[in-house]
């Protein structure tokens, strides 16, 4: 079946498949160049640099060539979309694996590879839905295709919870509006605008009256709504939140980075191992006496070997029974199982008064990877890979209820994903309190990258975050995720800050990603209709289709990370599966009982 045009489109905006077929190697060459080019430079949408204007324009050249195909085609084309998206934006990995386990350079690319290949299929999702879904949406595609890609993310299994949307995270005026859509919301602007741009870039061979058509002129009426609704919400929150600190209490908060690598501790201990709690409890008493005012003091991640109780740390406790401060800080645990066998937990604590020290918080939400080897018992080779830790996971988010505030703990990784952090938010909290170690990543965009992620739960939820890090990025966060003090990487110092405890309820917290599964069950719709028209061609496309079946099955992997999976995920997973392997089936049969039929015929 030849390809579907759009009578609703200009001539020079139908779906062309020829770009490799038979314009030759120049045009097969510039089509991989705009793709690659939309992709890498997605790094500058993210942390440190947030070129979020830069955003709205930066995907226009795939989206050109994915225009034009359709099928298998297509489906490659978004994939190096997503690699080199990937490649670009966490390229950290390289650093990480060379420095802190047993693997060659040459391996550490490889990791790196196989990550943006896994973690960027689902931009090779987006570009094989791209033709059914435009063709079905008709003069409406800038609004299908960007609620389509904003399905396609938010269904994303991935390690690292990033949306396109983060890019506004520091434009409060605007970014605020996640706290009723989600961030979500934003990646569907950002995509809309650049559909927009690139179909007055296919009308433009028409001439301005093309351009300025009554279907173009609503695309643009649908962005400029989306805009203002983001503008009034923001500007909404913006007065809530200034109203709520008007009136809340504060805290002065002490967030101590000694700034001391992996190495420096291993030699630290070697050492002495007293060496470390004394390094930390020596930089707070400087901070101390020099503002004597400070209510708490925040020691980062693994800033204790062991728990506060341990003979090691006695001078922890002692520092807050003599100065009569708070210290909540990281450390480790231990226990055996009813086998006898060691498990051992990342954990937090929070110790006061007398030197009491509260029920541990063990880490719920482990690093792959990192704290634990995905796999090991299929595969023991990866239990050779060195620098893997082999921790246990908690069981259950606790909050602490103290005078200074009611908090939760969320340990590294467990501040980037959004849906625990709302169960800490529901809880009641006031106050969310990261504690990292990002020692890892060196002097590369992973810290700027992990703070960024951290510091939105900030505006989604309209509370406060503080965040200790040993080498880096220590900051504080206010309800609208602006960061309002940060630290340098690698710098030795205390940051020393007045808090307001506060919690503006949002419509995010209560209804969570509502608007991901408006768009996952709409466009959901649109692919269903545009398969029911134009089956996949050919062995290839075939082929295509699979690939996007085995994507879908693989949704749920990450989810297992998550212990406040919403129901509605599931529903929209289960939407999608019906319609990736029930729609294509139906369509077979139906291209079957032609098949049959013509045989009877002759």
């Amino acid at each position: 079946m030849p390809p579907m045009t759009d009578p609703a489109l200009p001539q020079a905006a139908q779906p062309d498949d020829s770009i490799a077929a038979s314009t030759g190697v120049g045009r097969l060459t510039l089509a991989v160049v705009a793709l690659v080019f939309s992709g890498a430079s997605q790094v500058f949408a993210s942390a440190p640099y947030s070129w979020y204007a830069a955003h709205l324009l930066s995907f226009v050249p795939a989206l050109y060539v994915l225009d034009r195909l359709h099928g298998r085609r297509a489906l490659l084309a978004g994939w190096l979309v997503g690699i080199s998206a990937n490649f670009s934006i966490f390229y950290w990995v390289v650093q990480t694996v060379e420095t802190f386990s047993n693997l060659p350079i040459v391996l550490a690319y490889g990791c790196l590879l196989l990550f943006s290949l896994a973690f960027g299929f689902y931009f090779a999702v987006f570009g094989w839905g791209f033709a059914p879904i435009k063709r079905m949406a008709g003069p409406w595609w800038p609004v299908a295709i960007a609620a389509w890609f904003a399905a396609v993310e938010y269904l994303n299994p991935q390690l690292f919870p990033y949306f396109q949307g983060v890019s506004f995270y520091q434009e409060p005026r605007v970014f605020l509006v996640a706290s009723l859509t989600g961030v979500p919301g934003l990646s569907f602007f950002v995509l809309l605008v650049n559909c927009i741009v690139l179909d007055l870039v296919l009308r433009r061979r028409d001439g301005v009256a093309a351009m300025l058509a009554p279907s173009s002129l609503r695309n643009m009426a649908v962005a400029g709504a989306f805009l203002l609704l983001s503008v009034a919400w923001s500007s909404h929150r913006l007065q809530l939140i200034e109203a709520a600190e008007a009136e809340a209490e504060t805290v002065r908060v002490a967030l101590v980075q000694t700034n001391r690598n992996v190495h420096q501790v291993r030699a630290m201990n070697a050492k002495s191992r007293f060496a470390k709690v004394n390094d930390f409890v020596d930089l707070s008493l400087e901070a101390l006496a020099a503002d004597p005012e400070i209510d708490v003091f925040v020691w980062p991640e693994g800033a204790l070997s062991g728990g506060p109780g341990a003979r090691r740390n006695r001078r922890a406790r002692q520092f807050v029974a003599e100065t009569g401060v708070e210290l909540w800080t990281g450390g480790s645990s231990s226990r055996r199982d009813d086998e006898g066998r060691r498990r051992s937990y990342n954990s937090a604590f929070r110790v006061h008064g007398e030197g009491t020290i509260e029920p541990r918080y063990n880490k719920n939400i482990l690093l792959p990877f990192g704290e634990f080897m995905p796999f090991e018992e299929l595969l023991p080779i990866l239990k050779k890979i060195q620098g893997v830790g082999n921790f246990e996971a908690g069981s259950q988010l606790t909050l602490f209820e103290s005078d200074l505030g009611d908090f939760v703990f969320l340990i590294c990784y467990e501040a980037i994903r959004h849906r625990y952090v709302r169960g800490g938010v529901n809880q009641g909290a006031d106050l969310l309190v990261n504690i990292t170690y990002d020692a890892w990543f060196g002097d590369t965009g992973c810290p700027h990258q992990h703070l960024m992620l951290s510091a939105i739960q900030g505006a989604l939820y309209g509370l406060p975050l503080i965040r200790a890090a040993t080498t880096g990025i220590s900051a504080v966060v206010d309800a609208r995720g602006m960061l309002v003090e940060t630290t340098g990487v690698f710098d030795r110092t205390v940051l020393v800050r007045d808090v307001k405890r506060l919690q503006v309820p949002s419509v995010y917290a209560q209804w969570g990603d509502w608007f991901a599964w408006l768009c996952v069950l709409s466009t959901l719709v649109l692919l269903a209709r545009g398969w029911l028209l134009q089956a996949p061609a050919g062995r290839r496309g075939w082929v295509a289709w699979v690939a996007v079946c085995l994507w879908v099955l693989a949704v749920p992997a990450m989810w297992g990370a998550n212990p406040y999976q919403p129901v509605m995920d599931w529903i929209c997973w289960s939407s999608w599966l019906a319609v990736v392997l029930g729609v294509p089936a139906l369509v077979f049969w139906r291209l079957r009982g032609r098949a049959v039929d013509l045989g009877e015929k002759s």
